[in-house]
């Protein structure tokens, strides 16, 4: 298995020419068709250098079926715009709140046929809901065999494309410039001859697009000789002013149909030109014939016109006066979607009240494609003056886009930005609400706190100000910050407002209190979104039910829950919680004992919460490095766990889960010692925290490495510690429970109940404590020196162990057995094969099934309740093992096995 955490390729690479970058892409291409890194590749260039002519070549010799698209001035205010043509998926209007999925089942059925090149040509100028969708692309790419290839300008600068830029698995090109070779070879593509020494020496340093123009204005001057072009001795051109001698030279009706086109910014209809010139579309025929043959403008494959380049249009639009400039975007802002009518307006230079009017029409449509609406205030913001009432609206409008967005870090820049200068307490509350918010989402405990501090020392209401209390007490439990308080905030907790309901719930669960927890956390989402709930209060609420479930009534009762909290999420529109709600469904496919689907799970998850900038992952992570243990990756968790510690990010609810996988880390490397001083110092925070919920399933792995190194120090700092668990344990909490009492006594002790607890632990569907369990059970007994039922009982062990593909606990097994003198020789169960179809995994199995049924990701995803994006990492991995390339090969093959 590939570390995740690998080192990052280099951010940018440099080619020795041109001539190197077509080879190179292809070759990347056919790396990311067969799931090998990097899967996406961003070719970077200014504006006119070639990157266009770069595609084209491209797609000429791609080794898979291809799809292309361009971005341009018109497709920044139209949601999801670029994503629609590049994926063939039609959405209605306004924008439906499941765009994204319906776009991504799109990319989903387009990569079921097999691999695919995607190309966005002029990223930059996407809108920044494709943009968005795009990183998601990016994450999920490697999975389904797409190479994703974007080209942009070095500027303007697109918060999502830097972010794609940041992935471990892309790949930046930077475009070389013309040399001589390269040069030489564009002229004679163009002219059919090789350049003379003059033309040369003319024609040096320039880019590709003013090559073909000076050479285009040079027609008259360029003299043949053989298979020789050379400039006349009388030629005496500016290469400097090529593109605009060209554009200075057009007049009369060429030149109002290339301004028209210029001032409407992107590809258009001849009856979208002529209304914009209140003519007959007749009359542009020939106007729009002359700047063709000029190479100015072109039809594209839908039969719209556009200009052959964004320099063309830039050049165009330049050279209009201000006023006449003026008067077209006036114009133009009648005839074009409302999402692109304040462009117009500000460009028109309207007065700031009839733009700011005009916004709320034009926001309509936009309501679920959150970044286009930022941006359109983002241009709105900087070229209107709003008076301050109205410039506080517009931040608190901006922020809450930018959060909804995924881009908190902005959201949080825009909301301090604009609160020095606003007046009204109701703005000064949105914005504070968006930067607790963005602060707390990201987990950046120390900034929340400071902004909650400075909020409370306000003149508030009696309500806000017991909203923003109850929200710092949350934050004070969620982020670790010290012990949690064995006392309720409240005599009595439902009168709190919904983020001290939050707060209780956490404080409750962490002390090992579940019942009361569970029916705190159903009570906080069912007041979610009622009228005497403020719109910005417990956005957490439905993320805590499964979460409380899973360790008070076990995997099952966890599933049921989440799939209520997926409901209501949806129904909701909170979409950002998708993030979390994987990672409580890893976490609960881990206590399943399904270890490569609680794998894949959560690592989609981590991949969702990087793109959405959530900090909350330090369980997500632990639980993960965890996995790679128990499986025998150690490399893989070494890795994941020292990067995680480089990051010094906070531990949710203070729980040390992280620290808990290094220990397993460093008993499955054999440093006993080292396992065992580290336990210690987990144990005693986790005690003196009071996080009592997590220190009863943690205590048989601690008790097991405090026997392994015999450290009598750790048993009994264990068995202490659990004498204040809550008694009697909740039913999931009873397995782990009895058995790690049992650990802290006498083998004899321990032989007797950790069957007894291996079999509580199997009907309530926890096979990871199951398999603890049977371990202790085995190892015992043979160190009482029965060895034939320590036989027995190490068989069904690692028969679990196989099951569940925890590979390092069947080796543990095997070795701990053998240093208590029982070998088990042949009754040892095989590991399951790395490659071929009995490497699969139960659930890989049922994906194949659906897969050869015919169905879709997203069906599978409904039939098998597990997210789409785990149902791409389920396939991938059946492609690897089995050793084929896309889903119709799966769908034959498994029919063919089948028969």
């Amino acid at each position: 298995m590939e570390s995740p955490y690998a080192a990052a390729m280099g951010r940018a690479r440099r080619v020795a020419s041109r001539r190197d970058v077509v080879p190179t892409l292809s070759s990347l291409v056919r790396d990311a068709a067969s799931g090998r890194p990097p899967s996406t590749v961003v070719l970077t260039a200014s504006s006119g250098s070639g990157k266009s002519r770069v595609v084209e070549e491209l797609l000429r010799e791609a080794p898979v079926p291809s799809r292309l698209v361009a971005g341009d001035l018109g497709s920044i205010h139209d949601p999801y715009g670029v994503a629609r043509r590049l994926l063939g998926v039609e959405l209605p209007e306004p924008v439906p709140s499941d765009a994204a999925e319906r776009l991504l089942a799109g990319l989903d059925g387009l990569a079921a046929k097999g691999p695919q090149l995607l190309v966005v040509d002029d990223a930059h100028r996407a809108d920044a809901a494709t943009l968005s969708l795009l990183e998601r692309v990016a994450g999920s790419a490697r999975d389904l065999r797409l190479a994703l290839v974007l080209t942009r300008a070095p500027a303007p600068e697109r918060p999502f494309l830097s972010r794609i830029l940041g992935r471990d698995d892309c790949f930046e090109l930077d475009l070389p410039p013309l040399d001589a070779l390269d040069l030489d070879g564009l002229v004679r593509e163009h002219t059919g001859c090789w350049p003379g020494p003059r033309l040369r020496s003319h024609l040096g340093g320039a880019s590709p697009l003013e090559v073909l123009t000076l050479l285009d204005d040079l027609g008259a001057h360029l003299v043949r000789d053989g298979g020789t072009v050379e400039l006349s001795d009388a030629a005496r051109p500016a290469a400097a002013a090529a593109m605009s001698d060209r554009v200075a030279g057009l007049a009369g009706r060429p030149r109002e149909t290339a301004r028209a086109l210029a001032v409407l910014g992107t590809s258009a209809s001849l009856e979208d030109v002529a209304a914009l010139l209140t003519t007959d579309p007749v009359t542009i025929v020939e106007p729009l014939q002359s700047l063709i043959d000029e190479r100015i403008v072109a039809f594209d494959q839908h039969g719209n016109v556009a200009f052959t380049h964004e320099a063309w249009r830039s050049a165009v639009y330049v050279a209009i006066p201000a006023p006449m400039r003026g008067v077209l975007h006036r114009a133009a802002a009648d005839r074009v979607q409302p999402s692109r009518r304040p462009h117009h307006l500000v460009s028109a230079g309207a007065p700031a009240a009839e733009v700011l009017a005009d916004l709320t029409s034009a926001m309509e449509p936009l309501g679920h494609a959150p970044a286009v609406e930022a941006d359109v205030l983002d241009e709105v913001v900087g070229a209107v003056e709003p008076d301050h009432d109205t410039a506080g609206q517009l931040a608190v409008r901006r922020a809450r886009a930018l959060a909804r967005s995924g881009q908190f870090r902005r959201a949080q820049e825009v909301a301090q930005a604009a609160l020095p200068g606003v007046r009204d307490p109701a703005v000064y509350s949105g914005l504070m609400r968006v930067v607790i918010f963005s602060h707390s989402t990201r987990a950046d405990i120390p900034g929340v706190m400071k902004v909650l501090d400075e909020t409370l020392q306000l003149p508030l209401s009696d309500r806000v100000r017991r909203v923003v209390s109850e929200h710092r007490a949350l934050m004070s439990i969620l982020g670790g910050t010290g012990p949690v308080p064995d006392r309720p905030l409240s005599p009595d907790p439902m009168s709190l407002t919904i983020n001290g309901l939050g707060a209780e719930v956490l404080r409750t669960y962490l002390v090992g209190d579940l019942p009361q927890a569970l029916e705190y956390a159903w009570e906080a989402s069912r007041r979610l979104g009622t009228p005497d709930v403020d719109a910005d209060e417990g956005g957490s609420a439905d993320i805590w039910p499964p979460i409380v479930e899973l360790m008070h009534h076990g995997p099952e009762a966890a599933r049921t829950a989440l799939r209520e909290v997926v409901r209501l999420r949806e129904e909701r529109g909170e979409h950002w919680q998708t993030a979390p709600h994987q990672l409580v469904e890893g976490s609960i496919e881990m206590q399943a004992g399904r270890l490569p689907d609680a794998a894949a799970t959560l690592d989609t998850g981590l991949e969702l919460a990087a793109t959405v900038e959530m900090g909350w992952v330090s369980q997500a992570v632990g639980i993960r490095a965890q996995i790679d243990v128990v499986c025998g990756a150690l490399a893989e968790a070494e890795a994941r766990l020292d990067h995680w510690e480089a990051e010094e990010r906070p531990r949710q609810f203070g729980q040390p889960q992280p620290a808990l996988a290094r220990v397993l880390l460093l008993e499955a490397q054999r440093r006993y010692d080292a396992a065992a001083e580290l336990a210690l110092t987990v144990w005693k925070r986790a005690t003196s925290y009071h996080l009592r919920t997590w220190m009863v399933p943690a205590a048989p792995e601690l008790c097991r490495v405090a026997v392994r190194a015999a450290s009598a120090g750790l048993l009994a700092a264990v068995g202490e510690g659990l004498r204040d668990v809550r008694r009697p344990p909740s039913p999931a909490a009873a397995p782990a429970l009895r058995l790690a009492e049992a650990m802290v006594g006498d083998p004899a002790r321990l032989a007797r109940e950790a069957g007894a607890a291996a079999d509580g632990a199997q009907t309530l569907g926890d096979r990871y404590v199951e398999l603890l369990a049977r371990e202790e059970a085995a190892v015992a007994t043979a160190v009482l020196g029965d060895r034939k039922d320590a036989r027995q009982l190490a068989a069904r062990a690692l028969t679990l162990a196989s099951d569940c593909g925890a590979d390092g606990v069947a080796a543990r097994i095997s070795g701990r057995l053998r240093a208590a003198g029982v070998r088990l020789g042949s009754t040892a169960p095989r590991s399951r094969p790395t490659s071929g179809w009995e490497s699969l995994t139960p659930t890989e199995k049922l994906v194949v099934e659906q897969v050869a049924a015919g169905r879709t990701g997203p069906e599978i995803a409904q039939r098998l309740n597990i997210s789409p994006r785990t149902v791409q990492t389920h396939v991938s991995h059946v492609l690897t093992k089995l050793g084929l390339s896309h889903r119709v090969e799966l769908a034959a093959a498994a029919a063919a096995r089948s028969a």
